[in-house]
């Protein structure tokens, strides 16, 4: 007996030598190095006799693509057939290493013309839109009654914060379907069981979970703060959405000051009024549209944005105004209020409004539109007041220099456009701006000046248009 054994283990180490001897012999060969497949060889039921590395690749993904994949059920209930999988497959690299991966039986191949079948995965490189749509639509998947499955949560539309109850859906998820679907292409796998209970979504976050239940803590704690901006009648108080977006985190509580400057950026944008269309109504009753000038309402970014900061971290309720780098006239406004001083170019005519009423008005001559000097128009404001200046201008070496004496100096746009006297004139009112106005300045009759110039107030807005 123990002679058999013997003459049997030297014929398998003879056997195994020789086939070793084969097999090194075979990688010295052509047919080893060369990219093509010689006759007999069949990968994954595909004859590649013959093929190059690239045509079996292109061939080997249509034949593939072509196979049926058949759907049961548990009891073996046919529910689904796919084909035309439409799949791009990453096989070159396998398809290349294939004389190396069965080098034994490729020697044999190449000696002795014996043929052989090698198996590799099917590796999806690329999906096809196309037959996800067919495999996610498939009509079993669809119930009409069927309940999705909810993670538990916290309800931000709440002042209290509930936790809304996780739900136990009766949907199956067609996503995780359609990715074992494309498992089963990948392993040659086309009879595919469906069992519905590994396709029910079962809620990842319930309830009683730790970590809920201290994010609801937290918005209770952080998110009920009223941080309310004074803005008259646009007045608002800081939604608690927008106050979460502003934190680092609502389990920190903390203010994320990147966060709060986008959302003072957008503040910004939606209140300052420097330099917008203002709608108001002329002394002729006329309804105008006036924009540019540099009246109005304008944040401080960067100082709203430190000040904001501070009051999230403060975590108490706060009600303040904006921190304005520009302020109109009184309390906020997208509009120039019922308190301003109406110049018009085109009647040449002045009227200032208080609370409404018509307090004061008068003829005017304004810039000189023949010589270039046509007044600014747009909505300013009184930026200063004073008595007895001498106003400068031009260029003595032009010949255009003028040096004019006025008792009542009002200021409404950068140091040299403002209502003033014109002790120098004997006329107002016509056309006489045309050819012969002021260098830019709003000239008024020297008896009616100082009554205007007593009632009006630095901020007082002034609107200037034709």
């Amino acid at each position: 007996m123990r002679k058999l054994i013997g003459m049997i283990i030297a014929v398998l180490v003879a056997a195994a030598i020789a086939a070793g001897a084969v097999a090194v012999s075979y990688t010295h060969s052509d047919d080893y190095t060369s990219d093509s497949f010689p006759e007999g060889i069949t990968v994954n039921g595909l004859d590649c006799s013959g093929l190059t590395y690239t045509k079996a690749a292109k061939e080997l993904g249509n034949y593939w693509n072509g196979q049926k994949m058949v759907v049961i059920g548990n009891l073996d209930e046919p529910l689904a057939e796919y084909t035309d999988f439409g799949c791009k497959y990453d096989i070159a690299d396998q398809l290349a290493n294939v004389k190396k991966d069965n080098i034994v039986r490729a020697a044999l191949n190449h000696y002795l013309h014996i043929p052989f079948t090698a198996q590799i995965s099917m590796n999806i490189k690329k999906t096809d839109k196309h037959f996800k749509k067919t495999v996610t639509h498939t009509p079993f998947l669809s119930h009409g009654n069927a309940i999705e499955t909810q993670d538990a949560y916290v309800d931000m539309s709440d002042p209290n914060y509930p936790i809304i109850p996780e739900v136990y859906g009766t949907k199956p998820d067609v996503n995780a379907y359609y990715e074992g679907i494309l498992k089963g292409i990948e392993l040659g796998e086309f009879l595919f069981r469906y069992d519905e209970n590994n396709y029910i979504d079962i809620p990842k976050v319930k309830s009683d979970d730790p970590e809920l239940l201290n994010y609801q803590r937290c918005c209770r704690e952080y998110l009920t703060q009223k941080i309310k901006y004074d803005l008259g009648k646009e007045s608002f108080t800081i939604k608690s959405k927008d106050l979460l977006k502003m934190l680092k985190s609502v389990e920190s509580g903390k203010a994320d000051p990147d966060k709060v400057a986008k959302y003072v950026k957008k503040l910004a944008e939606k209140y300052n009024t420097v330099g917008e269309n203002v709608k108001f109504t002329s002394f002729t009753g006329k309804t105008f549209t006036v924009n540019g000038g540099t009246y109005g309402w304008s944040i401080d970014q960067d100082a709203e944005t430190a000040q904001l900061v501070k009051d999230i971290n403060s975590h108490k309720n706060v009600s303040r105004e904006p921190v304005f780098a520009v302020r109109g006239n009184g309390e906020y406004s997208k509009l120039a209020g019922d308190t301003y001083v109406d110049v018009d170019i085109t009647n040449q005519h002045l009227v200032y409004f208080e609370n409404g009423k018509n307090r004061f008005e008068t003829d005017v001559v304004t810039g000189c539109v023949a010589a270039g000097h046509s007044t600014p128009t747009g909505v300013f404001q009184i930026l200063n007041k004073a008595r007895n200046v001498t106003l400068k201008g031009g260029s003595k070496k032009k010949k255009t220099y003028y040096a004019s004496f006025v008792k009542y100096w009002m200021a409404f746009y950068g140091s040299g456009y403002g209502l003033h006297d014109a002790s120098w004139r004997s006329s107002f009112g016509g056309d006489i701006y045309r050819y012969a106005g002021s260098h830019g300045c709003v000239n008024m009759p020297p008896s009616r000046t100082p009554e205007l110039y007593n009632m009006l107030s630095v901020g007082t807005p002034v609107i200037v248009h034709y």
